[in-house]
């Protein structure tokens, strides 16, 4: 199966944070092994509503909306290796350190994982999970997400994900079936 989604001012302007939403509410139930996260620009974008206390998990933060550091430690908290893959950029700073200080913070240091490629060539937007593979040219940024012009592709046929984990393995590391 494949959900493509191409959004502009006028149309599907929400379905890329509606997916992204529903692909992190799924990772809360049901964790993958290893998650990948690939963005050369990331911010701190809120992800999910939790104002219901809906996502026990996450009630640590409030009934608040959750953001993206707060979901990626929660997932390495209930056991899943988080792989971030990222630039150097300075606009990335305040989201890396965040993600850092709320790792030490629940002692999952050892489960967070930050790539950082200084040669300024990584251009790669994926989310990669145990059985999808999200990519296409949005980053994870407020703009990105809700803003820009972007097409982003959903996947869930087991011979593609496969070879998007192996490829997001061999290129940031992480966890393929628990073996690190």
């Amino acid at each position: 199966m494949n959900r493509v989604i191409r959004k502009s001012k006028a149309q599907s302007a929400g379905e890329a944070h509606d997916l992204l939403s529903s692909l992190f509410a799924a990772e809360i139930a049901m964790p993958s092994t290893c998650l990948w996260l690939v963005s050369p620009w990331i911010t701190d974008v809120d992800i999910l509503n939790n104002t219901a206390g809906t996502f026990p998990d996450l009630n640590r933060f409030g009934r608040r909306h959750i953001r993206l550091a707060e979901i990626l430690v929660t997932l390495a908290a209930a056991g899943s290796t988080v792989v971030i893959g990222t630039t150097s950029d300075s606009h990335n700073s305040t989201f890396l350190h965040r993600v850092r200080s709320l790792a030490r913070d629940l002692g999952v240091t050892d489960r967070v994982s930050i790539v950082v490629d200084v040669s300024g060539r990584l251009h790669s937007k994926a989310l990669t999970g145990d059985g999808f593979a999200v990519s296409g040219s949005m980053n994870i940024t407020y703009n990105g997400i809700n803003v820009r012009e972007e097409q982003v592709e959903l996947r869930i046929d087991e011979e593609y994900v496969s070879r998007a984990r192996m490829d997001a393995y061999d290129r940031f590391g992480g966890s393929i079936n628990g073996l690190r």
